[in-house]
C-alpha cells in the first residue's frame, strides 16, 4: 500500500526511536549554571535556578511573562545599549547576544528585540505623540526664549484631541549664538524612519571656528511648497529677526524654491538665495553620467576666479554642448562661487545641516519625542564642549578662531614670494605677480585695499586677506590682521556660545499640556508585500519558539534576550 511505502525526510528512517540525549542533564546547586537541555526535579527547583543564575553568572534583570503547569516563560532584559546609544541597531542585537550567551540569533528575533526594547525605554509612537506637548512645554519652561510652534490639522471632539500636523522648534542659546555667526544659513530635509510618514526640516549656521550651530528644527509630513514656506516665516521670525544680508543655502527642491518667489528675508534686497554645488554636481551627473564632465562641472562651480570658470565652461563646451548648455541655463549667480558676489563666505553645499542629518542618523527610527530630546541633548554637548574651546583660546591669547589662524597663516606663507607693483596710494591698489611653482603661477591679481577686495575674489568670499592682499598690505605698512571679519574674533565664537541650557527637571514637575495630541493615521506607512524592516509593530504573540528552550521535565524555560 503506498501509505506503508511512505518516509519522511524530516526524520530518516533508520534515526526512529533512537535516544538524542537532548535531556540527560540534571540542574547541579553547586555550579548554578543553566544549559540547554537540562533537566529538574520540579518547578520550585527550575525557579530558584533561574535566579541563582541570573545573580551569579548572567547577572541581569528578568521577568516573568508566563506560567503554568507546563510552561515557565521569562524575559531578560538588557536594555542599557538602548538607553545609552539610539542608534543601537540590530547587528548590534545579534553580536551582543552572541558575545553574551554564544548564540547566533535569526534576524528577525533580534529585530522583535530591539523594538520592544525601544518601546520599554522610548514609548511607542502612539504614547511619544502624546507626550510631545507637554516635554515641548517643559522645554520653554526651563530654557526662557525657546521657541515651540505648532500647526494641527483637525480637531477631533469625540476625543478632544488635536491630530499632529507640524512643529517646529528652537533653542534659546542657538538663536542668540546666531547673532555671533556668519550671514549663512544651509536649510535641508531628512527623512524619519517611524511608523507614520514624517521628515524633519534642518536649519544651520557656520560659527567663527568652522563648526556647524543648529538653529531650527521642524516636523512635517512633506518637503511640498506649504511646509518649506512655513517653516521658511518662521525661521525669518524667531531667529533672523530682522537681520539683515543673510544668504540661504539649499538644494534646488522645488518647494523651496517657490517658497521663496512669494517672498521672505532671503531674497533681494533683504538677502540672496544660493544652491547647493553638490546637489547641483549630482543632478548634473544624472543627466550626464560621464566622471570627466562630473569633476569638470564641480570645478566651474567651486572656482572663485571667474577667468578660470569660463576656461573649465569652454572646456565643458567642447566635451559636451548639451552638458554646457544645461549648466549655462542656470543663473551663475546661484550655482557658481565665482559670479556669487561674496553672499556665500566661503561656504559651498549644504554639508552644514547635513552633518546634523548624520548626527540624527541613529535616531531617526525613533519615536518624536525622543528625537527631540536627542537634539537637546547633541546640540548642549556642542556648547559646553565649545565654550570650554573658547575659553582655552582666550588663555592663549588669540585673537582668532583656530580656522582663521590656519588659513590666515597659509596665505601669509605663500604671499612671501609675491611680486607687489603700487599703482594708487589713496586707494592703496597695487597689481600681484605669484611666484611660477610646479608650472603653476606667474599670474596677476589686482588688489584694491580701500574696497577689501581682490581679483582671486577670495578675500570676499572668505572674510580674511589672502596670500594677494596680505602681500599689498605690507607694501603699504597696513596690518592685514585688522581686516580680518569680526565673526572669526574670539570673542565672537566666545558670545556664540556663552548662553547656557538649563537640565530639564523630572517629568513629575512638569506642566500639564494645553491640549491633547494624536497621529494622523492617514499618513500611517502601510505594510508592503514581504519583511518590513522599517513599520511594522509586534507584540508578545510574535515570539517563537527555537532551539534555545531549556528541556525541564513537565516544565519548559523559554529564555528570551531584549537589547
Amino acid at each position: 500500500m503506498p501509505f506503508f511505502d511512505q518516509t519522511f525526510p524530516e526524520i530518516p528512517a533508520d534515526s526512529i526511536d533512537v535516544p538524542t540525549m537532548k535531556y540527560a542533564k540534571f540542574y547541579n546547586k553547586n555550579e548554578g549554571k543553566l544549559d540547554v537541555g537540562m533537566l529538574f526535579k520540579n518547578k520550585v527547583e527550575l525557579i530558584e535556578a533561574v535566579k541563582d543564575h541570573s545573580i551569579r553568572h548572567a547577572r541581569r534583570e528578568y521577568y516573568v511573562t508566563e506560567s503554568s503547569k507546563t510552561k515557565w516563560k521569562v524575559v531578560c532584559l538588557s536594555l542599557h545599549q538602548v538607553k545609552q546609544n539610539p542608534s543601537y541597531g540590530i547587528k548590534h542585537v545579534i553580536q551582543t547576544v552572541k558575545d553574551h550567551s554564544g548564540y547566533d540569533i535569526p534576524y528577525q528575533k533580534a529585530w522583535y528585540s530591539l523594538k520592544m526594547a525601544r518601546e520599554i525605554v522610548y514609548g511607542t509612537w502612539e504614547s511619544s505623540v502624546q507626550k510631545l506637548p507637554k516635554y515641548m512645554g517643559a522645554l520653554k519652561k526651563y530654557n526662557p526664549g525657546t521657541i515651540v510652534e505648532w500647526e494641527h490639522k483637525a480637531f477631533q471632539p469625540s476625543t478632544g484631541a488635536h491630530v499632529i500636523g507640524y512643529v517646529f522648534w528652537a533653542f534659546a542659546p542657538c538663536i542668540e549664538g546666531f547673532q555671533f555667526c556668519r550671514n549663512v544659513i544651509s536649510v535641508d530635509g531628512t527623512h524619519l524612519y517611524t511608523k507614520y510618514r514624517h521628515k524633519m526640516l534642518i536649519a544651520a549656521a557656520m560659527d567663527g571656528n568652522q563648526q556647524v550651530l543648529p538653529l531650527a528644527f521642524a516636523i512635517v509630513d512633506d518637503e511640498s511648497i506649504s511646509f518649506w514656506k512655513w517653516f521658511l516665516t518662521l525661521l525669518s521670525r524667531h531667529v533672523i529677526r530682522g537681520r539683515r544680508g543673510v544668504c540661504l543655502i539649499s538644494d534646488r527642491h522645488p518647494g523651496i524654491i517657490k517658497a521663496l518667489r512669494e517672498g521672505s528675508d532671503f531674497v533681494s534686497p533683504h538677502g540672496a538665495h544660493r544652491y547647493c554645488l553638490r546637489h547641483v554636481c549630482s543632478n548634473f551627473n544624472t543627466h550626464y553620467k560621464n566622471v570627466i564632465l562630473k569633476d569638470l562641472c564641480w570645478r566651474a562651480d567651486s572656482e572663485y576666479q571667474i577667468r578660470k570658470f569660463n576656461r573649465i565652461m569652454e572646456e565643458i563646451k567642447s566635451q559636451n554642448i548639451a552638458a554646457f548648455e544645461f549648466l549655462d541655463k542656470i543663473n551663475k549667480e546661484k550655482w557658481t562661487a565665482s559670479h556669487d558676489g561674496g553672499w556665500r563666505t566661503g561656504i559651498l553645499t549644504t554639508n552644514m545641516s547635513e552633518c546634523i542629518n548624520g548626527v540624527l542618523k541613529g535616531a531617526r527610527r525613533l519615536p518624536l519625542t525622543i528625537i527631540v530630546e536627542i537634539t537637546l541633548v547633541r546640540i548642549v554637548n556642542y556648547f559646553v564642549t565649545r565654550e570650554r574651546r573658547s575659553h582655552a583660546m582666550v588663555a592663549n591669547g588669540q585673537l582668532w578662531t583656530d580656522f582663521a589662524y590656519k588659513m590666515f597663516n597659509q596665505w601669509h606663507q605663500k604671499s612671501i614670494d609675491h611680486t607687489v607693483t603700487k599703482y594708487n596710494h589713496h586707494q592703496q591698489s597695487a597689481s600681484v605677480v605669484t611666484k611660477r611653482q610646479s608650472g603653476f603661477g606667474l599670474n596677476t591679481h589686482v588688489v584694491k585695499i580701500t574696497n577689501r577686495e581682490c581679483s582671486c575674489s577670495k578675500w570676499a568670499q572668505f572674510g580674511i586677506p589672502c596670500s594677494h592682499a596680505q602681500k599689498v598690505c605690507a607694501a603699504y605698512n597696513i596690518n592685514a590682521a585688522s581686516m580680518v571679519k569680526n565673526y572669526y574674533d574670539v570673542q565672537a565664537y566666545k558670545n556664540t556660545y556663552s548662553k547656557t541650557f538649563q537640565s530639564l527637571y523630572p517629568e513629575d514637575y512638569w506642566d500639564a499640556p494645553k491640549f491633547r495630541l494624536v497621529h494622523d493615521t492617514t499618513i500611517r506607512i502601510s505594510t508592503r508585500p514581504g519583511r518590513n524592516q522599517t513599520s511594522r509593530i509586534h507584540n508578545k504573540m510574535d515570539w517563537r519558539q527555537d532551539n534555545k528552550s531549556v528541556g525541564v521535565g513537565l516544565y519548559t524555560i523559554i529564555v528570551f534576550l531584549q537589547f
